[in-house]
Formats: structure tokens, sequence, C-alpha cells
């Protein structure tokens, strides 16, 4: 970005300028200081000149998006690739330059999100905002008027749960009827008035803090009837709303704990709770996603988990025992899953563990031969367990291949992770959950389950595959960028990372190879609708696991340069380990066959991640994936 020669006066915080108050201009406002919000100054860029040069490096990464590296094509080095075409502009359209700012807090593995707590989110600025017609993102003009999804009843608010939420994330128990439909009113917002909220237009005002945190994911939803979903207009008016419920949420929480606490003695909180009692917990569970895949702000994500297993312990989820009842089950171990996702991103251990020798309540049951619950937390732990291993042996090769078991560890681990592919593999048996939104929920779970021990598979083994070679040009889940200062050369410098990493180049990227096209598929199955559950199909996914995407496209993007390298210098029998049974006779079309396979993966995470456009935090991901895509395949098309 071009340095301002003259700051302008700073009349608001951002916080402030989003909700259109008056800001005191203290460090931090008296607002932020009391709701417990990052104050944050920026100049305006109202008046004056638009500075709208592109970035020299922005223009330069994108004419080289192949890697073109020595190391990346070992027996084919410096073998020429045709040149792939000028990395398309998003949208045709250049979109502003990229604010240092709104990525400077963030930590792998979810860096690279759009934190809209620190963007330029008051309408001052342009907003990037996907695409209708493709997986893309640009700026698009404003609409006449924009649409709401607004519910009149707290009944009618569960009932969306139970479509749009549910199914993803069942932090309730089941409904008494499969008979569920999605009943919206439709709130029409004049563009005009976009970016100021109005209580008085709504329908209904929910009455606790989880329908409120319920509300707020359920308005980003686009209405299918809405042909300009996607309009400037829309999405601000989208954010606004959003984030009026969430804050709303956030506030009962703390009047909830008071009134509940002030009724259950320590030892009342181990009969049963209903679903009053359970509410804060389970709203903060929910403000947890909705800060990562709505917000983008990670370190709030965290907070938000952390929060709710707090208030949790406080009511005594965690020490129910055996007797348990299936709400206060759910309750505690969907607090527990927000709590392993947001740790993954700060590679720390989470603030109470699953095997805290306090903590005595089962996991919930769907009554089916493979239940979910145990085996996605068992997958976020194995992912935690990975991230910490590799990222400080990534860092330190030099003291890590000094250590003599950690050839043992790594081993170890991988073993751990395919045991756990093997007990993933296996179909339950559901026929007691044969409609409904449950049985939705055990596919989906299990799915999600598999994605992420693949994912930490991948991330096992990736560097060793690929050296971290970058590939995308902004940093996304600890992938190595091509805007980063430190030259993959320079890595390579250090003490050999192989020395201690007891599987080889090939090995590695066998199974990479493997476990990226399998996270293609659950992404193809989750993004997939299906009639069979006699409920309305919700046309979106809760996208709070998006960096399987990335690491996967990651894997399916450089097997493909290399096979294609390989097959331009008729040198393909350098990669038959990547052949699934060649023959020499054959090995040309199986390496076409392969291209193909590896293209169509790329797809299917596409066309899933098309369904979570409307969650601005995550949506940096399609779009790097998407320009990728198109700088690797528009030549061919």
């Amino acid at each position: 970005m071009h340095p301002i020669q003259k700051q302008p006066s700073r009349a608001a915080c951002l916080a402030c300028r989003a909700r259109k108050i008056r800001c005191d201009g203290r460090h931090p406002c008296s607002r932020c200081s009391h709701k417990g919000l990052s104050c944050v100054y920026r100049p305006s860029r109202r008046g004056g000149f638009r500075h709208r040069a592109e970035s020299s490096t922005h223009h330069n990464i994108a004419l080289h998006h192949s890697p073109h590296d020595p190391n990346v094509f070992p027996s084919v080095a410096q073998q020429s690739l045709p040149a792939p075409t000028q990395r398309p502009s998003i949208s045709g359209e250049v979109v502003g330059d990229y604010d240092l700012s709104d990525i400077a807090h963030l930590l792998s593995p979810f860096s690279g999100i759009r934190n809209l707590d620190l963007g330029s989110i008051d309408g001052s600025g342009e907003v990037l905002v996907p695409d209708v017609e493709g997986n893309v993102y640009g700026t698009i003009g404003s609409a006449q008027s924009s649409h709401l999804r607004v519910y009149a009843s707290e009944e009618e608010i569960f009932d969306s749960y139970y479509i749009h939420i549910h199914p993803f994330l069942p932090i309730l128990q089941p409904p008494l009827s499969d008979q569920i439909t999605d009943r919206p009113v439709v709130v029409e917002v004049p563009s005009i008035n976009t970016g100021s909220i109005d209580r008085s237009s709504l329908p209904h005002w929910p009455a606790s803090a989880l329908t409120l945190a319920i509300s707020a994911v359920l308005v980003l939803i686009p209405l299918p009837q809405d042909s300009d979903a996607f309009s400037d207009s829309s999405v601000q008016s989208r954010r606004s709303y959003a984030q009026m419920y969430a804050e709303a949420a956030f506030s009962e929480v703390d009047k909830e704990m008071d009134r509940i606490c002030q009724v259950l003695l320590p030892r009342q909180a181990m009969a049963s709770f209903n679903l009053s009692q359970l509410s804060p917990v389970l709203a903060l569970v929910l403000l947890s996603i909705y800060e990562y895949c709505q917000r983008g702000n990670v370190s709030r994500m965290r907070s938000r988990a952390n929060q709710a297993v707090t208030a949790a312990m406080d009511l005594g989820l965690h020490c129910l025992g055996i007797t348990a009842m299936e709400a206060p089950r759910r309750a505690w171990w969907s607090a527990m899953f927000v709590l392993y996702l947001s740790s993954v991103d700060q590679k720390v251990s989470p603030i109470i563990t699953l095997d805290d020798i306090r903590i005595t309540t089962p996991y919930p049951s769907f009554n089916t031969t493979l239940e979910p619950w145990p085996l996605l937390l068992q997958a976020e732990k194995t992912l935690i367990t990975v991230w910490q291993t590799m990222d400080n042996n990534e860092a330190h090769p030099a003291m890590t291949a000094a250590s003599s078991n950690m050839s043992e560890k790594i081993q170890q681990l991988d073993s751990h992770i395919f045991t756990m592919m093997r007990r993933l593999e296996v179909t339950p048996s559901i026929e007691q959950l044969r409609t409904g939104p449950d049985a939705r929920a055990v596919r989906n779970m299990l799915l999600i389950a598999r994605l992420l021990i693949h994912l930490a598979r991948v991330r096992l083994h990736r560097y060793r595959a690929f050296m971290d070679i970058p590939l995308f040009l902004n940093k996304h889940c600890n992938i190595a960028a091509i805007q980063d200062k430190a030259e993959p050369a320079q890595l390579r410098s250090q003490p050999r990372f192989e020395s201690f990493f007891p599987f080889t180049e090939e090995q590695s990227s066998s199974i990479c190879l493997k476990s990226a096209l399998a996270i293609s598929r659950a992404f193809e199955d989750l993004g997939s609708r299906s009639s069979r559950y006699k409920l309305s199909a919700s046309s979106h996914i809760l996208p709070f696991f998006v960096c399987g995407a990335m690491q996967s496209s990651y894997v399916l993007l450089m097997t493909y340069y290399r096979l294609r390298a390989a097959l331009i210098s008729d040198q393909v029998s350098t990669y038959r380990h990547l052949l699934h049974q060649p023959e020499s006779d054959t090995e040309i079309q199986d390496t076409e066959r392969l291209l193909r396979e590896l293209r169509q993966g790329v797809e299917s995470i596409l066309g899933s991640m098309e369904s979570a456009n409307m969650f601005e935090g995550v949506s940096g991901i399609g779009q790097e994936i998407q320009a990728a895509y198109h700088a690797a395949f528009s030549a061919n098309t």
C-alpha cells in the first residue's frame, strides 16, 4: 500500500464507525472498553484522491503463479513448463490493495482469513463480496434493496436451526418430529439504510442468548428467492444484522449466567438441565463458530470457546456421570469441540484436555454402531499434536535432528493416524436414524472427522513431500506464501529436515496424495444434498473446517505441476510411486488419468467452498484456491 502523506483526523474507531454511533476518540474508546472490543483506528478514505495503484509485488507474483524450482521436480530439473496464463483478476476488476492490518495478528494455521473487525467495514472502502455466478469475489454494484432472513417466533428459529446448523454441529437434541420446514420472514432493507439497524422492522426479537446466537448465523444465509444476494448492500445488511444479534447474544450470556447461578446450588447442578439453563453455554459455542466463519477473528473465537467451557464447568456439566441426560452431554462436548478447534490455531493445549480426570460426563450418543463425537474430538486432538510437532521440527531442524526419539515419534503419530483412518472408513448403521437432522448430523460429523484426520496426515508429511514450496499468493493455514520473505532455498540450507524424518520423499508424496483426495471426496459429500432425510436441505455448509480445503488443494495442485512436468520431459517413470498399480505400457495413460482426477479433486473442493461463500471470514481461502485453479488449468481449457 502507498504511504499516506498526511493523516486525516480520526473521527471514530472502526467498531463505532461500523455501528454508525458516536465515538469519543480515546484509546480505547469508552464503548470498546465497555464491550471488550478491539479498538482500532484507521484514517478515513472519504474525500481526496483514491490511490488505486496496483501493488508491484501482487502484479509480479500473479505472472508467475506456478512453482519453477528445481527442487520441486528432482528428476526433471530445469525443464521449462508451459507458462500458465496470467493469473486472472478475481472478478475481472482490481478490488483494492490488501491491508496488512487484516492479517497482522493472525497466526497459523488459520492465518489468512479476513478479519472484519480490522477491515474497512463502514462503506468508505471497497468490500470483497462473493460473485453469484462463480466462486470468486469482486465489487458488485448496489441493489435497490436487500432482503434478510429473520423469523417470527422462537419455534421457527429452532426449526431453522435444525435445517441449517444442526447437520454440522448438533448442539441440541433432535426434534420430536422430522416434519420440519424453514419458514423465514423476508425483511426488506432499503439500500440507503444498509449501514444502519432498525430492530423495529423485525417481526420478532429472540428471547434468549441461544436464539440470538442462532439468529446471528441464520441471518447470514441468503434467501433462495434473492436474485442479488451478493450485492454490496445485501452483504452489508446481513453483516450488520448478524453482528447486532451476536453482540446481543454475548450481552445476554452474562445475564443468564447470573440468573442461573442464583437459582442453582452446586449440588443442584448435578440434576437434569432444561434448555434455558444450557442457553449461555450453547450460545457461546455458536458465537465461537460465528467469530471464525463470519468475523474472521480467531483470537475472539478462542476467547468465546474458553468462555463456553468455563461456563459449562461453572454449571457442573463436565462431571455429571453416567446418568447424565443427552442435552447436557451435547452442551458439554460441543463446548469441548470448539475449544479444541480454536486451539489448533494457537498450537497450544486447550485449557482443559479430553483426558482430564475431572471429566465424567459421557459422550453424546446417537445409538449408532459408530459414534461420531469421540472420533471427531480425537481427530482434533491428533491434529493439534501433529501441528505442534511439525511446526517445531520445521522451525528448528538442527535441534530436532539432535533429538534421538523424533523419528520414532513421527512414526508413532503416523501409525496412530492410520489406525483412526481405518476406524473412520467403517460405514455406521443408522437404522434408528433413517431420517431427520440427527441422521444428517451423524453422516456429516463422520465426514468432518475423516477430513480432519486426513488433514493431520497431510500436515505430518507435507513438508517432507514438497519442502513447503510456495504455491499460493497469500499465507493460509500454515502454507508458505509466494509473498513470504523467507525463500525456500534459505530453508533448505539449514540442516536437512529429512535427516530425522522416517519417510522418504516418495513415500510422503504418495501419502499426501491419498489423503488429499480423501479430503476432496469428503468436501464433495458435505456439499451434496440428499432427499433421504425428509426435511428441507440446506444449500450451504458451516465452514469451520476450511483449512482442510487449503491443505488438500495445495497437495493436489503441487502434484499436478510435478506430473505435468514429467509428461512434458518424458520422465513419467520418476513418479511411478504416485500411480495405482503402474505398468510400463500404460504409464502415460495412467498419468493422464491421475491428472484428471487431481483436477476433479480441486473442483470438488471449490464446489463445496461455493456453499460457504456467504461467510466473509473464510472467503479468502476459497478465493485463493479459485485463483490457483485458474492459473493451473486455464491454459488447458
